[in-house]
């Protein structure tokens, strides 16, 4: 498929833009809500077209879309289970035919929290769900994306580890702190696997950001005491993130690969 390079963006033509995403295909995992939702309003802010993949947030991913589609489509809401293999086929699919082009950038933003349960109490069943959505989910959705990255010998994945990676997270979220440290050995590895094919993969690694997931955990009682611990004396907001992962996705990342990036407001350093 060749790509329909028609500027979907209001800049003069004559603008130089940091970050130029004009022309390129993105596609974000639960890009419906919180980060994700960021994500996806950036990079078609800079001028991708974005698929925005959702599970159970039909209703926001659309609204999302019809607050951001002008004239010419730019975010087409998608549903992709990123646990179910088919599912995640046929959504980046329907992206490369709604957009005429196949997946630029891949942000593998897709994943939650289950409830803390410790090792001793927990089942398998958790513990591979646990796995499957936070980590196989990125390898799944990355495996479908790289053949035309390859053949374009261009590409970006970006994956959405956490400050848990480093810290082990919280009592009883040993399997989600897992998956993370996963995504970054995912991330690295994968990084010196397509280099040659001047595909770059690298994640970013949220502190605790003001989204619902933290509104919801165990982290919610704790809010106060984690903003005091941190430098900067704040929680992150989503579109924090959101800057980050469109860095990761432009020509002036073109030299960074393998690379985490902590943005936390300094509660972690190192």
């Amino acid at each position: 498929m060749s790509a329909d390079r028609t500027s979907t963006s209001n800049r003069p033509p004559s603008a130089t833009v940091f970050c130029d995403l004009e022309g390129q295909v993105a596609m974000v995992t639960g890009g419906a809500t919180g980060i994700g939702a960021e994500a996806v309003r950036l990079l078609a802010s800079l001028g991708a077209r974005v698929g925005c993949g959702y599970c159970k947030s039909k209703e926001k991913a659309e609204r999302l879309a019809e607050a951001l589609n002008g004239p010419a489509e730019t975010v087409f809401p998608v549903r992709i289970d990123v646990t179910d293999d088919r599912q995640i086929r046929a959504g980046i699919d329907a992206v490369a035919e709604r957009f005429g082009d196949t997946v630029d950038i891949l942000v593998n933003n897709a994943g939650d929290m289950s409830d803390p349960t410790e090792i001793a109490s927990m089942s398998e069943d958790m513990w591979n769900a646990e796995v499957r959505l936070n980590m196989t989910s990125a390898f799944l959705c990355s495996r479908h994306c790289i053949p035309a990255m390859k053949q374009k010998r261009y590409g970006r994945i970006i994956n959405n580890t956490s400050l848990a990676a480093r810290a082990g997270g919280g009592r009883g979220y040993v399997h989600y702190a897992t998956c993370k440290g996963g995504m970054e050995a995912f991330t690295r590895g994968l990084a010196k696997e397509l280099g040659p094919f001047h595909i770059t993969v690298n994640a970013v690694a949220p502190g605790v950001i003001d989204t619902p997931i933290h509104q919801r955990s165990p982290t919610a009682g704790d809010l106060d005491v984690i903003r005091e611990r941190t430098p900067l004396g704040r929680l992150g907001r989503p579109e924090e993130i959101a800057a980050v992962i469109a860095f990761l996705a432009s020509k002036e990342a073109s030299y960074i690969t393998g690379e985490t990036i902590a943005a936390n407001g300094g509660l972690r350093m190192g």
